[in-house]
């Protein structure tokens, strides 16, 4: 909900370059030239954002250098989720501009792993997301082989 009320309420300053310049605490496995970091709003366990230090709002602003990057690290990353988490597959996505719900003007790719059972009877018919477990002890988990990041 605490996402859901502030939605309207963006801040000027980008959330993402605000982790990568330490003005924001955020759930970070991996920093330097990109950053992977546990989405706190998440729509599922696990569910990571991977994004470039430096701040761009397109795909096409993208160099080939950051572009490598970034999709490297999106491959990395689910190769941790896969060890630590063992997820049956994912959803991986782009947002691009508020009308394809991008809520944060900073290009990230958000990688969701999915499991077996993790749509309940809460979610579909409550509309409400039931976490099995808290962000802190999954971030332990990932943290524990974020090696696999490097």
């Amino acid at each position: 909900m605490k996402w859901i009320k502030n939605y309207k309420k963006k801040s000027k300053d980008c959330v993402f370059c605000k982790i990568a310049n330490k003005k924001e605490k955020a759930l970070v496995l991996k920093e330097g030239d990109v950053y992977v970091i546990m989405n706190k709003f998440p729509y599922n366990t696990g569910h990571l954002l991977i994004f470039p230090r430096r701040h761009v709002k397109d795909f096409d602003e993208l160099s080939k250098d950051e572009l490598k990057k970034l999709f490297t690290i999106t491959q990395k990353a689910i190769k941790l989720l896969k060890k630590t988490l063992k997820p049956k597959g994912f959803n991986i996505g782009i947002n691009i501009g508020e009308v394809a719900s991008a809520s944060v003007e900073h290009i990230h790719i958000h990688v969701v792993p999915r499991f077996g059972a993790d749509a309940g009877f809460m979610e579909i018919f409550d509309s409400t997301k039931v976490m099995p477990e808290p962000l802190e002890k999954t971030y332990k988990k990932l943290k524990k082989f974020s090696c696999l990041l490097e």
